[in-house]
């Protein structure tokens, strides 16, 4: 449902309720919703929401379904009481995660099954404690270190604020320091960015000032050093007991022809946060291999059970994701995952890759930012100000959200002297669609106008079909408008591992850093030129 929503959220009674606006309306799913108030409210502890049931005289009632939220309905988190800890070193401390979002991570030390990745309708827990929760924190908090090392740093940060004298860490207390540091680090990401690592270094020399280097510009480039030698031995260590993230990089596990270390590296590159996850603990590939094959069963029956296929998709993630990563055929792979081409399951696809919903989070952005790119697009002369010119008459008098929003992504695209007829093709019938046309597409999206609704304004601008073909392969279809197949295909782009298109770089750079703020922080010099002037 599209336009700008408002909901009064409690946080445990009347005296703590709190306001959240989301622009891109009420959410699809009951997760995407916890999603949302996780973020907006920056939560980090479990709970579940609750929302007043008219049929039971306004009571608080569990929410299992959107269908329940209405534009400003008052909702109730609840918070979970979570006595669950890991066992693995690498993500003792992790930060707390929602229960109610497909990105929570659930153990027990109870020896809770898990293989149960559904607990109830309104509790939905990742089944692996291998799987991260969060992406790379706005700010690096330094974790503790052995008690031992603690007790120096304590007395060194002590001498520090007294005298000013610097400590000079022994070999065994410079190494606990890093090794806490690389199990910190690896709770985000196994391969950490220079600027990432800076962070950290930065962190420590700001958290135990006694460790101050001397003689440098920075006065952490020393640690920086350090952290990046401590960062490559460490993934040795995890490559040689079998850490899938690292393993897949190993020289027995390159393809022929790439036996080098350096030759084709397999990490996230578009801000993912489970690149490539465990698989659950007390599970074998092939105990997986063969819920892959009853869920390929379900799938194909008349009448499906979508719980059930969401509750399999789920727990299969790891081993998906590690058959994306042998870059497997398009058509190979649809024949083996196809519940993965579909809408829901590309969204909840995406949020297990990088715990930030797709659908409302991009149309919700592009939706609020639409005003300030009209802006820029109506200053854009010259040939590329002449084709926005005409492309944004077919908004004129079109109240369809769907044709502003179409017409707003071509627009961006051509600002970025880049062309999104590239990709998109538009017929105006289905005969006109050869079969040729699709077969020999690698990526794209095609959209057939309805009857009497043309490019030239007559009608209102909506197609009869959209669909997107990857590989020859059409994937999806009966898609809303382009822009939707727009996010449908930046989704499938992460489910699969696949580059951006090398005609439309730019504009895909748009959508992961401005639209979607993943990775915000580098962008290239145009992209850079766009977000100051958007922001202006």
């Amino acid at each position: 449902m599209a336009g700008r929503v408002t909901f009064r959220v409690l946080f445990g009674g009347e005296d703590d309720a709190r306001k959240l606006i989301i622009e891109s309306g009420i959410p699809n799913t009951v997760e995407e919703f916890a999603l949302q108030i996780k973020t907006f409210f920056q939560v980090t502890e479990p709970f579940r929401l609750q929302y007043r049931d008219r049929e039971m005289d306004d009571q608080f009632m569990n929410l299992s379904s959107a269908s329940e939220l209405e534009d400003k309905a008052t909702v109730k988190v609840v918070f979970m009481p979570s006595d669950t800890t890991s066992s693995n070193p690498l993500t003792r401390d992790a930060s707390p995660t929602i229960p109610g979002t497909p990105s929570s991570v659930s153990s027990s030390s109870h020896g809770a099954n898990d293989s149960d990745s559904y607990s109830s309708n309104d509790t939905i827990i990742l089944p692996s404690p291998e799987t991260r929760s969060c992406s790379w924190p706005k700010v690096f908090v330094v974790p503790r270190f052995s008690y031992c090392a603690e007790m120096i740093l304590h007395s060194g940060n002590n001498e520090f604020n007294a005298h000013g004298t610097l400590l000079s860490p022994t070999p065994k207390t410079r190494s606990d320091i890093l090794q806490g540091l690389a199990e910190e680090i690896m709770k985000y990401t196994a391969y950490p960015k220079d600027e990432q690592l800076e962070e950290v270094a930065k962190a420590l020399i700001q958290s135990h000032p006694c460790l101050l280097e001397k003689g440098t510009r920075s006065g952490y480039c020393g640690w920086k050093h350090y952290l990046k030698i401590k960062m490559m031995n460490f993934r040795s260590k995890l490559s040689r007991a079998g850490h899938p993230e690292v393993a897949v990089n190993s020289l027995k596990n390159k393809r022929t022809g790439q036996e080098k270390p350096a030759a084709n590296i397999k990490k996230p590159r578009k801000a993912e946060v489970n690149f490539c996850p465990n698989i659950p603990r007390g599970e074998t590939r092939e105990n997986m291999e063969a819920e892959r094959v009853a869920l390929l069963t379900e799938v194909k029956k008349k009448k499906k059970d979508e719980a059930e296929i969401k509750k399999m998709m789920q727990h299969t993630f790891s081993l998906r994701r590690q058959e994306v990563l042998q870059e497997p055929a398009i058509p190979e792979f649809h024949n083996r995952w196809p519940a993965l081409f579909d809408v829901s399951e590309i969204n909840l696809e995406f949020i297990r890759l990088t715990t930030i919903p797709l659908t409302s989070k991009f149309l919700g952005e592009l939706d609020r930012l639409t005003d300030n790119f009209i802006k820029l697009f109506n200053a854009k002369g010259g040939v590329a100000g002449r084709k926005i010119t005409a492309i944004m008459a077919q908004m004129d008098n079109n109240e369809d959200i769907n044709v502003r929003r179409d017409c707003v992504l071509s627009c961006l695209s051509i600002y970025l002297n880049e062309d999104l007829d590239t990709l998109v093709k538009e017929y105006m019938d289905i005969e006109s669609m050869a079969e040729a046309d699709v077969a020999e597409k690698t990526m794209g999206i095609y959209a057939v106008r309805a009857v009497g609704h043309g490019p030239d304004g007559q009608g209102n601008g909506r197609f009869a079909d959209v669909g997107v073909v990857l590989e020859g392969v059409e994937v999806l279809h009966n898609l809303q408008s382009v822009s939707h197949a727009c996010v449908m295909l930046y989704g499938l782009i992460y489910a699969l591992n696949l580059s951006y298109p090398k005609s439309l770089k730019r504009t895909f750079e748009v959508y992961q850093k401005i639209l979607m703020d993943l990775d915000s922080t580098t962008l290239s010099p145009k992209v850079q030129a766009l977000k100051i002037k958007l922001l202006q």
